[in-house]
C-alpha cells in the first residue's frame, strides 16, 4: 500500500511538473510539504472510496434499514455509525435528523419514521485505529425504498367437486390509503414435484383467487408476497402453505410384466406378475390396493391374487399351460385405474416370437451399463430386464419398458465386481417374444476363492487332475486361463491352459511327493485354491481310495456294535422277572410243592370265579381276551387228598404214590375264549361225565412218582390277568358257600396257552390285587 501511495506522490510531483514549471524554482523543504499535503488528500480520498452505502429499504412506518459495505479490510475498522437524514428532493441540501445507530456489522436499522413519503441521505462513519472514515452521503426516495410486509394466507382448500382447482385467501397486513392500493401487486406461486407456475396480479383487486388446472390428487405449495410496484426492486418475503388437490381415477394403468416358471408338473406352472405403480401424473392420488386375475383362453378358469396391499410389486400365482391373459388394475379413493393386459403363451409355444437380433453391453462407471441392441421394426416395444447372479427370486427382478424406436438403455444403481445378467426382450402387442441375454460387470476384479481340485489318477510318471469351475459370483470378473501349480523338493513348475479347459495331465514327473493347486485368473488378478500332496510313483496304485475304504470299514466295525447293543445284551443278559415284585407277594409263605391236591367231590370243576370286590377293585381296567381251561377230576379217596393254602410262588398238587397216573389225576381241558362282558357274571362250571384218554390233551404233563406226584416243575406264573371273565356258554352258576377255595386258571396269553403253560393258585374269599408281575 506504501508503495502505492509513492508512486501517487511521484505521479503528482511529475504533474506539478509538468504543469505548473513556475513550481520547479522553489525551495526544496517547500516542495516536499506540498508533496506531503497530495499524498494526504489521496489517502483520505482513497478511504471514502473504500467505504459506501449500497441500499436503503424502509419498511412502512417501522424503520429504515440501510446496508454498506467496506473493500479496504486494511482499515481495521472497529464500529461503524449509520446516519438518516431527510432531505429536499430537489436541493439535497437541507437535513432534518430522523435517527442514527451504530454496529459492528455491516447493516443498522433507524425507527420509527412516519411516513416514506420524502427523500432521504444517509452515511456511515467508520472508526479506525488511525482515526474515522465516512461514507459518500447516500440519497434515495423513500417511496423507491418501500418493501412490504408479507401477506398473510388465511383459507386454502381444494374445491368441491373440481378435482384440479384450489381456493385461496389471503389479506395484507398493512392498511393503505385507497389511492395507494392500486400501487400494491401480489404474486403468487403454486409449486408440485418440482413444477412451478406463478402469476402476478392486483392485491386488492379481490382477495380469493381459483387455482385450476392443476393436477388431481397432486401436494401443491403456495407461495405469496407483495410488492409496491413503484420499489420495484423490493419484494416482501415470501409467505407459504401446502395443501392436496381432491383426488381423480388413476388415468393410466401401471406398467405390468410377468416371469413364467418352468412347469413343475404336468398341466400347472407358476407364474409371477410384476408391476411398476402409475407414474406421477396420471396416478391422480394415493394408490390404496392392486387388483391382478389371470383368466384361461381356453376355458373358464380363473386365478387371481385379489385385493394387494399397495406396497407390493408382485403376485405369484398357479396356472395351467393353457394360453391365458392377465390384467392388473389400480385403485385410489376416487376410483379404479384403466387395466393392463399381457398375454401368456401356452407351455409349448413359449419361444414362437423373435428375439432382438443383437445386444451388447458397454461398462460407463463403476455404477453404470449401456445397452444395446438391434432389432426388426415390427416391435411395439421392448423391455430391458437385468439381475445379479446368482438370481434369488422374483423380486430382485429388474424390468424398464421401453417404446419401439429405442435401441439403447441405460441401467443405473449397480455395483462394481458384481456380476449381472441383463436381457431385452422384444414386445409384439400383448405378447412377449423370447430375449437375448448377456452377463456383464461394470467393472472387473480378482477372483475371491480358487478352484477345488481333484485327483483323478496316479501313475508312475504323471497324474490326471480335474477341478470345478469358480462360480461367477466369486470370480468377480471372466475367467481368462487356469494356471496349474506344482513342486517337489522346492521347485516349483507351471502349467497354463485356457478358461475353458477344467482337466489337465500331467505327465514326464518324476517319484516322489508333489504339492499341487491350480489357479484361476480374470483379466485383473488371479486366486488359488487349495492344494493337495500327490504322491507319483506307484504305479495303479490308488492311495486315496485306499484310505477311504479303510476308515469306512474302520466306521462300520464301530458303528455296528454300537446300532446292535440293544439285541446283544438281549441275547446276553436276557430279562428275568422279579418274584418279590409279583401279585403272589401276598400269600401265604409256606415252602411250595408240600402239600397235597384239595379234596373235592365227584365231578366237580375247579375254575375261575371273581368275588364281588374283584368287580369293584377292576371295574374300571381294560379288557384283555384271554382263554380259560375248565378240568374235571375223577373221584378220590377223601384220606388221601387234603387242601392246603399256597405261597407266593406257586400252588402244588400231591398226589397218592399209589393211584396211576389216570387215576391220581386224569384231566379234561375244555378251551373257551372269554370276551369283554356286557354285564359281570360269575365264572361257573358243569358237570360232565368221566372223560375218556381220547379227550385228555396234555397226559404227559404228569408222571407217576413213587413218593409223591410233583408238579412244580410245570407250574407258570402269568403276568397278565383278567379282572372280570364271562362264560360264553350257559354255566350255572357256583355260589360262594359251596366252594370255600379255589384254583384260579389264568393264561398270560393265548400264545402261553397254546404252549402249554398255565396259571394255578388259590382263591380266597378276598379279591386278589392287580399288581403285574
Amino acid at each position: 500500500m506504501l508503495d502505492r501511495f509513492q508512486l501517487s506522490a511521484t505521479l503528482s510531483a511529475q504533474q506539478l511538473t509538468g504543469f505548473k514549471p513556475e513550481l520547479c524554482q522553489m525551495k526544496l523543504p517547500q516542495a516536499r510539504l506540498l508533496l506531503w499535503m497530495c499524498v494526504l488528500n489521496r489517502v483520505l480520498d482513497s478511504s471514502a472510496a473504500a467505504l459506501s452505502v449500497t441500499q436503503c429499504v424502509i419498511m412502512q412506518y417501522t424503520n429504515i434499514t440501510c446496508y454498506w459495505e467496506t473493500t479496504g479490510h486494511h482499515l481495521n475498522i472497529s464500529s461503524y455509525r449509520l446516519q438518516v437524514n431527510k432531505t429536499s428532493c430537489e436541493s439535497k441540501h437541507s437535513f432534518i435528523s430522523v435517527g442514527s445507530c451504530n454496529t459492528s456489522g455491516s447493516d443498522c436499522s433507524v425507527q420509527p419514521i412516519d411516513s416514506a413519503l420524502h427523500c432521504f441521505c444517509a452515511d456511515v462513519l467508520a472508526s479506525t485505529r488511525s482515526g474515522s472514515i465516512r461514507s459518500p452521503p447516500y440519497f434515495f426516495s423513500g417511496v423507491n425504498a418501500v418493501k412490504l410486509r408479507p401477506p398473510q394466507i388465511t383459507y386454502l382448500r381444494p374445491l368441491e367437486g373440481r378435482s384440479g382447482c384450489l381456493q385461496v385467501t389471503w389479506r395484507m397486513v398493512e392498511s393503505f390509503p385507497k389511492n395507494e392500493k392500486v400501487y400494491i401487486l401480489l404474486q403468487m406461486e403454486y409449486t408440485t414435484h418440482n413444477q412451478t407456475r406463478s402469476q402476478t396480479i392486483q392485491a386488492f383487486f379481490k382477495e380469493t383467487l381459483e387455482l385450476c388446472d392443476l393436477h388431481p390428487g397432486s401436494k401443491y405449495t403456495v407461495r405469496l408476497r407483495a410488492q409496491d410496484r413503484r420499489a420495484h426492486a423490493h419484494w416482501s418475503s415470501w409467505t407459504s402453505l401446502d395443501t392436496t388437490t381432491a383426488e381423480k381415477a388413476p388415468s393410466a394403468a401401471p406398467q405390468l410384466w410377468r416371469l413364467i416358471q418352468p412347469a413343475e408338473e404336468a398341466g400347472r406352472r407358476s407364474l409371477t406378475l410384476l408391476w411398476k405403480p402409475v407414474s406421477w401424473p396420471e396416478v391422480n392420488g394415493v394408490v390404496l390396493s392392486y387388483s391382478a386375475t389371470c383368466r384361461s383362453d381356453q376355458d373358464s378358469s380363473q386365478w387371481t391374487c385379489g385385493s394387494i396391499d399397495a406396497s407390493r410389486r408382485s403376485c405369484i400365482l398357479t396356472v395351467s399351460d393353457d394360453p391365458c391373459h392377465c390384467s392388473l388394475t389400480a385403485t385410489n379413493s376416487a376410483g379404479t385405474s384403466p387395466p393392463a393386459h399381457i398375454t401368456i403363451p401356452a407351455h409349448t409355444h413359449a419361444e414362437e416370437l423373435p428375439p432382438p437380433q443383437a445386444i451388447s453391453v458397454t461398462p460407463l462407471d463403476d455404477t453404470r451399463l449401456m445397452v444395446e441392441w438391434t432389432a426388426a421394426l415390427n416391435q411395439s416395444g421392448f423391455v430391458v430386464q437385468w439381475t445379479s447372479v446368482p438370481y434369488s427370486e422374483p423380486t430382485s427382478l429388474h424390468w424398464e419398458h421401453i417404446n419401439e424406436t429405442a435401441r439403447t438403455f441405460i441401467v443405473t444403481g449397480l455395483l462394481p465386481e458384481v456380476p449381472y445378467n441383463l436381457s431385452v426382450v422384444s414386445l409384439y402387442g400383448r405378447q412377449a417374444g423370447s430375449g437375448m441375454s448377456v452377463i456383464a460387470f461394470t467393472r472387473e476384479g480378482v477372483p475371491s476363492v480358487g478352484p477345488n481340485m481333484t485327483v483323478l489318477k496316479t501313475s508312475s510318471s504323471g497324474v490326471v487332475l480335474k477341478w470345478d469351475p469358480v462360480p461367477l459370483e466369486k470370480l468377480h470378473g471372466f475367467i481368462q486361463n487356469y494356471t496349474v501349480l506344482y513342486s517337489i523338493n522346492g521347485k516349483d513348475k507351471s502349467e497354463k491352459v485356457d478358461g475353458h479347459v477344467e482337466q489337465i495331465p500331467l505327465g514326464g514327473l518324476t517319484e516322489g511327493t508333489y504339492n499341487i493347486c491350480v489357479m484361476a485368473h480374470t483379466a485383473v488378478g488371479g486366486a488359488t485354491g487349495p492344494c493337495q500332496m500327490v504322491v507319483v510313483g506307484l504305479e495303479d496304485v490308488q492311495v486315496i481310495p485306499i484310505l477311504l475304504c479303510a476308515l469306512l470299514l474302520c466306521f462300520l466295525i464301530l458303528i455296528i456294535p454300537v446300532c446292535m447293543r440293544v439285541r446283544i445284551k438281549r441275547c446276553l443278559c436276557p430279562a428275568v422277572p422279579d418274584p418279590s415284585k409279583s401279585s403272589l407277594s401276598v400269600w401265604s409263605n409256606a415252602k411250595p410243592c408240600q402239600h397235597k391236591l384239595p379234596s373235592l367231590s365227584p365231578m366237580n370243576s375247579i375254575i375261575s370265579v371273581g368275588q364281588t370286590t374283584i368287580y369293584q377293585d377292576y371295574g374300571e381296567k381294560d379288557y384283555v381276551p384271554v382263554q380259560v381251561f375248565t378240568y374235571h377230576t375223577v373221584p378220590q379217596d377223601s384220606n388221601e387228598t387234603e387242601t392246603k393254602t399256597y405261597n407266593i410262588t406257586s400252588a402244588v398238587t400231591h398226589q397218592d404214590s399209589k393211584l396211576t397216573p389216570a387215576q391220581a389225576f386224569p384231566t379234561h381241558f375244555l378251551n373257551q375264549s372269554y370276551t369283554k362282558p356286557d354285564q359281570v357274571t360269575p365264572v361257573g362250571y358243569k358237570e360232565d361225565p368221566q372223560p375218556s384218554s381220547d379227550h385228555l390233551l396234555f397226559e404227559s404233563l404228569f408222571t407217576y412218582k413213587s413218593n409223591q406226584a410233583d408238579l412244580c416243575d410245570y407250574i407258570h406264573v402269568s403276568q397278565s390277568y383278567a379282572p372280570v371273565i364271562t362264560t360264553v356258554d350257559a354255566y350255572r352258576t357256583l355260589d360262594l358257600n359251596e366252594c370255600p377255595l379255589f384254583l384260579q386258571v389264568l393264561p398270560e396269553d393265548t400264545s402261553s396257552v397254546n404252549n402249554g403253560s398255565y396259571v394255578t393258585g388259590v382263591s380266597q374269599s378276598h379279591s386278589l390285587q392287580p399288581t403285574k408281575t
